[in-house]
């Protein structure tokens, strides 16, 4: 979506824009003139209205709009259309032809046509081939003017002669509706010699047009007849008209909303059918089927034509998906077409009816609907929508309120309970039910359940009702669930009762709504729930109860990832909680305000915050709730590379959480311990921890969060044993978890370890995937501990590929993104880097990036020891071969020790530079054996082309040429299947050294 969409609601195009011709064309058609007709009515020629509709012409002059106008009796506001179109501006609305037709119905005939083949084939046939009669049935909105519309514009281009009438709301209806509408609109666009002309024969038309006698175009009959004869001779003038003003096709007879026609109209309208035309005549009509019962004259006249053959019905239903999506394409500027997010809206909000459609379009127009689809229902649309419902009985009204306000589904039993408590009968509820299903507004989905047909018309149901009265029927419904039998979902009667005037019962379904929801991941539903019991604790004054619910708040608001809203409801709790003075609320919400901080990126910060009460817990000692807060730092102290105290303020939560008997986090607690112990190099004790206890434990509890946790910590252990088998599966049984909790951190950095272990394996196209996948899902979701890895994985697979801009490009990205103290995948893109700098004779830029971790690697840090290889390897670049050696033999001995065989491939390859530059050329190769061992066991190919690339080197350096190609040959089959350029370069440049010896 533009900027500016999302700063509001941008300037629309007009919905929709028509030009002159098209809006000339639709004035003259709803006059029912032809444009012969026209011509001679204004003054003007054939071919100049000929030229102007077909658009020949674009800029008429002014004189000539004028005679236009005044030709088509334009209102004030048609008029100013037409000149604005005229001047090639677009129309700032839908224009609404002074027609008969009723005014929703004039709007949608502006609309476009979408869809509608088999209707449409059906008004081909007729127009050809007959029956005489095709009448379109449909609920109101389904676009049934329009194809009105569509008829009388492709009748008028084959020759027919188009006369168009509509009915109003039987209230104050005039006797013959629609039918004497369409033939005075017919003759008011006429001159007099033309209706002298028209009306030959037609004397008994006086009847029912009497103005024709103040006119003086026609005399009125001088013998007086039995009402009986007249109404015949009636019905023969009205056939008669409609031949005198056939055009060389015959003459269509377009009428509208029939559901209002009286019986004498129907009459009529059967007689024409019926008598013989002397020239061709077509009826189309429209109506609205759930206006009308079976035992209605129309439903009877509709039935028996059919049976005689004189007629066609189609009955209209909704767009499908890709029709309403093609009609919102139409209507909606350039800019907005193509905004899925605001089509998906309209298209789920309109439900594929026509009219919902198209109202919502002209309201986005004028404001009424935002673009962010964030609205009430449009004015017309709610007239529309209320004109049905007020014309049902009282008490179908009374129940259709209820349904709305139960929701979607509306079971029968439920509407039996509530109308039993308001003294109703089951008698009169199935009467409303029935006359609320012939209306569609409330139709049946199964044998006992009811659904309002659209959520539009819902909508209008629920807002059109009294704050009062929506309270008491959520009241009633909630009652009735509650007293019902079953067990009904705590969800709706949380629903039902946060919506009544029972705030306690309210405060109790809500809460229990909410853990309902954390317990099965639904994050954004349970903070929902959490937010609106703490709003409603706040009003009954029941703030400590309030701030509880605050704290559960919080912990979903981190998982969501909305870190600022979660720490500023945690504050509001400590607030309260100190207030109270209440230590062990205060302590449990401080803990969580740390684990807020620590997946933010900002584990400084969050120890900032948990500093003063670390030195008031060394006084009080053993205190309740102190457990939770000492796991918090133990969290906070890993992201800011402080292992050992990690370490041990995980030891103290474990014990105090043993002391309190607070099994669930004494759980946490270990797990903590074991991730801090396999980073300070304690891998066996770190698995012992982890694998033997914690695993077994949270595989039993309900704690999932701690389970992923410990899976993923037991897949570094084995990451770094090089077990990359192993490793992978924990990481996938951790991703299965994940993705049921919805945890949008956990399941980046899985899919980023899935890319590393792919790397490592030389799976290079996966490896990428994977990188680009957790990389695009960091950047939508923000900052948080973690979001860089990802660009690290793609920084180092693009300087593996030789593309070094494209790396620094990530890595900068990375390095600019890392805002917090949490340091470890900063080093690892230095040793990435470093290794580069190495291989481009830069050791003092490699030794500059390496040499500050050995900080860290005096604290025991375990991970360092990957990288210290590359020191050694400076080291001995530099001339410093002494201390090189040093640094060697106490890391190889760690991490045999260890069983670290990544770092321990490392630091063999180096050893044996160390050697080859002393020209020990056996105790070189040894290393490298031991090396490439390792790298095919594992396996590692990567590692293994480099180890063989060393190998060759050493073999050429002895004077084995031959031995060398083979090393060498083999290192560049490996890197070209894995599309490395990283090292191949430089194999490529010793085959050929090897080639001249």
């Amino acid at each position: 979506m533009s900027s500016q969409a999302r700063r509001g609601r941008p300037e629309m195009a007009a919905v929709p824009s028509l030009t002159f011709g098209v809006l000339l064309k639709r004035y003259r058609l709803a006059a029912g003139l032809t444009q012969e007709e026209l011509a001679a009515e204004a003054g003007l020629s054939l071919r100049g209205i000929a030229d102007l509709e077909r658009g020949a012409r674009t800029q008429p002059r002014k004189e000539t709009v004028q005679l236009l106008a005044d030709a088509l009796h334009l209102s004030p506001q048609e008029r100013a259309q037409l000149e604005a179109a005229a001047r090639g501006r677009a129309t700032s609305t839908s224009p609404l032809p002074n027609t008969s037709l009723q005014p929703s119905s004039q709007f949608m005939s502006a609309a476009p046509l979408v869809g509608r083949t088999e209707e449409l084939a059906l008004l081909d046939q007729v127009l050809t081939a007959g029956p005489p009669v095709l009448l379109l049935a449909g609920e109101p909105g389904m676009g049934k003017s329009r194809l009105l519309q569509e008829g009388m514009e492709r009748s008028e281009a084959a020759g027919w002669t188009v006369v168009a009438g509509g009915c109003h709301r039987r209230n104050g209806q005039d006797p013959y509706a629609p039918l004497v509408a369409a033939l005075a609109n017919s003759l008011r666009r006429q001159a007099a010699a033309q209706q002298r002309l028209n009306l030959e024969g037609c004397a008994w038309l006086v009847r029912l047009l009497p103005e024709l006698l103040e006119s003086q175009v026609l005399a009125a009959p001088a013998w007086t007849l039995p009402p009986e004869q007249e109404r015949r001779l009636m019905f023969s003038a009205v056939a008669r008209y409609l031949a005198n003003v056939a055009g060389p096709a015959g003459t269509l007879l377009v009428l509208d909303d029939l559901h209002w026609a009286g019986t004498d109209a129907l009459d009529l309208l059967q007689a024409l059918v019926r008598t013989p035309p002397e020239r061709p005549l077509r009826i189309l009509g429209a109506y609205r089927d759930t206006d009308i019962s079976p035992q209605d004259p129309l439903a009877h006249l509709a039935a028996d034509l059919a049976r005689e053959g004189r007629a066609h019905r189609a009955l209209l239903s909704p767009l499908s998906g890709e029709e309403a999506t093609d009609l919102l394409v139409e209507l909606l500027p350039e800019e907005a077409a193509g905004d899925s997010t605001l089509l998906q809206h309209l298209l789920e909000r309109a439900g594929g009816v026509p009219l919902f459609l198209v109202s919502c379009i002209q309201a986005l127009s004028t404001g009424q609907l935002t673009w962010n689809g964030s609205s009430h229902v449009p004015w017309t649309l709610r007239e529309a929508i209320l004109q049905r419902v007020v014309a049902l009985p009282e008490s179908a009204q009374q129940l259709l309120q209820l349904a709305a306000v139960v929701g979607r589904s509306v079971p029968r039993r439920l509407l039996l309970r509530v109308a039993a408590q308001a003294d109703q009968t089951e008698e009169a509820l199935l009467e409303a039910l029935e006359a609320c299903g012939r209306v569609r507004l409330l139709v049946e989905t199964n044998e006992d359940t009811y659904q309002v047909t659209h959520d539009l018309i819902r909508e209008v149901l629920l807002t059109d009702l009294g704050a009062a009265r929506r309270a008491q029927l959520h009241r009633r419904v909630a009652e009735a669930l509650e007293q019902g039998p079953g067990v009904p979902a705590i969800e709706v009667l949380a629903y039902h009762y946060a919506r009544s005037s029972e705030m306690e019962k309210a405060v109790l379904y809500l809460e229990r709504a909410g853990d309902a929801a954390r317990a099965r991941y639904a994050h954004a539903e349970a903070a929902e729930a959490y937010r609106e019991v703490a709003t409603k604790l706040d009003t009954l004054g029941r703030v400590v109860e309030a701030a509880r619910v605050r704290e559960n708040l919080g912990e979903v608001l981190g998982l969501l990832g909305r870190y600022d809203q979660a720490l500023a409801v945690l504050e509001q709790a400590v607030e309260v909680y100190q207030s109270v003075k209440d230590l062990e609320g205060e302590l449990r919400t401080l803990a969580r305000i740390g684990t807020t901080h620590r997946w933010y990126g900002t584990p400084a910060e969050g120890l900032k915050r948990l500093q003063p009460k670390i030195d008031q817990l060394s006084a009080l000692g053993a205190v309740r709730g102190a457990a939770a807060f000492y796991v918090s730092l133990a969290r906070l102290y890993g992201g800011i590379d402080q292992y050992h105290e990690m370490v041990a303020a995980a030891r103290q939560g474990a014990n105090l959480a043993r002391a309190f008997g607070d099994i669930q986090t004494m759980l946490v607690a270990q797990e903590r311990l074991g991730t801090a112990l396999s980073l300070v190099g304690e891998l066996l004790e770190s698995y012992q921890v982890l694998a033997e206890e914690v695993l077994p434990a949270a595989e039993t509890s309900s704690d999932a969060s701690t389970l992923i946790n410990a899976l993923a910590d037991v897949s570094v252990v084995y990451a770094q044993w090089g077990d990359y088998t192993q490793e992978q599966h924990y990481i996938e049984r951790a991703f299965q978890l994940a993705e049921r909790l919805g945890d949008p951190r956990i399941l980046l950095f899985l899919t980023h370890r899935l890319g590393i272990i792919a790397f490592a394996r030389g799976e290079w196209k996966r490896a990428r995937n994977l990188f680009e996948q957790a990389a695009t899902g960091a950047r939508e979701r923000g900052r948080f501990t973690g979001d860089t890895y990802p660009l690290y994985g793609l920084g180092l697979l693009c300087l593996a590929e030789g593309n070094e801009e494209a790396a620094s490009s990530y890595f900068e990205e990375a390095r600019l993104a890392e805002q917090s103290s949490h340091h470890r995948v900063l080093h690892w893109m230095q040793a990435a880097l470093a290794e580069r700098d190495l291989l481009s004779g830069q050791p003092e830029a490699a030794c500059a990036r390496i040499s500050p971790l050995l900080d860290l690697a005096s604290r025991n840090t375990g991970y360092i020891r990957e990288f210290l290889p590359l020191l050694a390897w400076a080291y001995l670049e530099m001339g410093e071969e002494t201390r090189a050696q040093m640094l060697l033999t106490e890391l190889i001995a760690e991490t045999r020790e260890a069983r670290m065989r990544p770092a321990l491939m490392e630091a063999l390859r180096v050893q044996a530079l160390a050697f080859s530059k002393e020209h020990r050329w056996e105790e070189a190769e040894q290393p490298l054996l031991e090396a490439l061992t390792l790298s095919r066991e594992l396996p590692a190919p990567y590692a293994e082309a480099k180890t063989l690339y060393l190998l060759g080197q050493v073999s050429l350096q002895r004077g084995e040429p031959e031995l060398a190609r083979e090393h060498f040959s083999n290192a560049q089959a490996i890197l070209h299947e894995l599309g490395e350029r990283f090292y191949a370069r430089r194999v490529e440049q010793s085959l050929e050294e090897s080639a001249r010896l």
